[in-house]
């Protein structure tokens, strides 16, 4: 700090002390230190104040260019973000966020924010990408990495010295494990079953379902999450990017939103970590993913349905005559591991794993999908069809974590710019479940599908607000204390705070950063609506009917054309 040697007295016991941190925050911004505080340091605490005057620096830049992402209304937008961090409840109704302190206008300044207001979507997504990717794991996510990597990235250098640029850089992507961002891809419903004035719902999967008994859907929309998740299975999962899906776009609209992290990533400097990796769920097609993918600095790793086929190349004979064949042996994914494939290229065993017993992990190297160019992405495919390799991986467990046995086989499928180790590939897919926590905490504290709005545009604007508050406490978890009830556990050191505690906390934490949003001006009521006038009623907008298994849509008997 200016060439000065900075010492402090800090008691040994406790929490840092206000004071303290005041006079350290005060020494980073100007460099003056007061005479008492000039003696003998206590280094961890010295640490733990300068850390904590960082975090508190951080938060205080990323609502500031929060608020810049705000582009109309943005001092009622500001503030009912902060609303959803400092009520002392779970969000369950949009108009009870009026009455939280933190909130200073009135309810209608609250409705007329979602109605009327702005979000910049791609200056949202481009902070939060950022961001938020390189904080998922944390104090205690980084110590856990330190103690698993144990590659000697020195004597890797020195290895590699005399190789090919392209051929280390794969060899340098394939040891980048402990340094990948990981991503996880996945939809999740907001039900509107009763708003019949709500345009472009559709039927969107859900439990409490509204259907024919046969597929779990209600009606409704859909937003499509791409959340940063870390080493350390935790509760934490940085939400980063959204879009409302529909289902006939599926395919497309997943792709575009790996090119925009992508994008976001290059932009924002997080290179030299090795190629990210994408985790999606069985929904998901991996054929026509890794056809419009190709190319792209990305692994994606994708779980396969039952009863997938997937074949290795042909076998070239010489002399022989007739046209080459494409296809050689098969692979099926059968749910019964005894059923007969051909033997593996590659074979894990780990005995003994904590959660699962012995996990057995079996690998084809260079199959390929069978696509079909009349139908889904493929069809219209200009030019021929491509070939598309990639791994194949069998997950088989001893038991599951609460001690069922599976009753069925994991499938995986994995494409990239190389290969990448089988342990790496099997614990990565179990790391996407650390979004559907996130999920489940943002619905149910945080208030993510609470919001009864009328146009799916107003949803989009409350479903990102909701993202901005998620990151925010992903933020203030190094500031946050453990304020549990006298029936809650006591936390393990070794991991972080759930969200939970930390939103429990925020309250404490939002008075010492401030707020850009701007005093309510006082205002009187307006005219209302004018005597003797009418609107009318709200347009209604009736669901799709769904589709019977030829692909036909059912029409009311009004609707449907008479010949005569």
């Amino acid at each position: 700090m200016r060439g000065t040697a900075v010492l402090f007295t800090l008691p040994r016991s406790g929490a840092v002390p206000q004071t303290v941190l005041e006079e350290v925050r005060a020494v980073l911004e100007t460099g003056v230190v007061t005479p008492e505080y000039a003696m003998a340091p206590d280094p961890a605490q010295v640490a733990d104040a300068i850390a904590r005057c960082q975090a508190y620096r951080a938060l205080r830049e990323f609502r500031a260019r929060l608020y810049e992402c705000l582009t109309a209304r943005p001092d009622a937008l500001f503030e009912l973000c902060d609303a959803v961090l400092c009520a002392d409840h779970s969000v369950t109704s949009l108009v009870q966020l009026s009455l939280v302190p933190e909130f200073r206008r009135g309810h209608g300044a609250l409705y007329d924010a979602l109605a009327a207001g702005a979000v910049s979507e791609e200056k949202l997504a481009a902070l939060l990408a950022g961001t938020l990717p390189q904080l998922v794991d944390g104090d205690e996510g980084r110590a856990w990495v330190a103690g698993h990597d144990n590659i000697d990235y020195g004597l890797l250098d020195r290895a590699l010295a005399g190789l090919p640029a392209g051929e280390a850089a794969a060899v340098r992507d394939a040891c980048a494990r402990w340094t990948r961002l990981r991503f996880a891809i996945d939809a999740t419903p907001y039900p509107r079953p009763d708003a019949e004035c709500s345009p472009e719902r559709g039927h969107v999967h859900h439990d409490a379902c509204r259907c024919d008994g046969a597929r779990k859907t209600i009606p409704g929309w859909e937003y499509q999450f791409t959340a940063a998740i870390g080493h350390l299975r935790t509760a934490w999962a940085a939400l980063i990017d959204v879009e409302r899906t529909t289902p006939a776009t599926r395919t497309r609209q997943t792709a575009r939103q790996v090119k925009n992290l992508l994008r976001r990533l290059h932009a924002a400097g997080t290179g030299g970590r090795g190629v990210p990796l994408v985790v999606l769920d069985a929904g998901y097609s991996a054929a026509a993913l890794t056809a419009a993918l190709r190319g792209c600095p990305v692994h994606l790793l994708i779980r396969l349905a039952s009863g997938s086929v997937l074949y290795a190349d042909p076998v070239t004979r010489p002399g022989r005559k007739g046209r080459p064949g494409k296809h050689g042996m098969p692979v099926t994914c059968h749910s019964d591991p005894a059923q007969g494939n051909p033997e593996p290229d590659e074979s894990l065993i780990l005995p003994g794993t904590p959660l699962y017993g012995t996990v057995h992990v079996d690998a084809w190297r260079e199959v390929h999908p069978l696509i079909h160019g009349d139908r889904g992405y493929f069809a219209g495919w200009d030019g021929e069809l491509p070939v598309l390799r990639g791994t194949l991986l069998r997950v088989a467990v001893q038991h599951l974590p609460d001690g069922r046995t599976p009753h069925k086989t994991m499938w995986l499928w994995h494409a990239g710019p190389g290969p990448l180790s089988l342990d790496e590939l099997w614990r990565a897919y179990l790391a996407r479940f650390d979004e559907e926590h996130a999920f489940r905490f943002a619905k149910g504290h945080l208030g993510l599908t609470a919001a009864r709005v009328r146009t799916p545009e107003q949803a989009d604007r409350w479903v990102r607000l909701v993202m901005a508050a998620s990151a925010q406490l992903l933020l203030a978890r190094p500031l946050a204390a453990d304020l549990r009830r006298p029936w809650e556990k006591r936390p393990d050191p070794a991991r972080p705070l759930p969200p939970g505690r930390v939103r429990r906390g925020f309250p404490d934490i939002r008075p010492r950063l401030g707020t850009p949003a701007h005093v309510a001006k006082p205002t009187r009521p307006g005219p209302g609506r004018p005597k003797g006038s009418a609107s009318g009623p709200a347009p209604r907008h009736p669901v799709p009917k769904k589709t019977d298994n030829k692909g036909e849509t059912d029409t009311p008997a009004e609707a449907r054309e008479v010949k005569t």
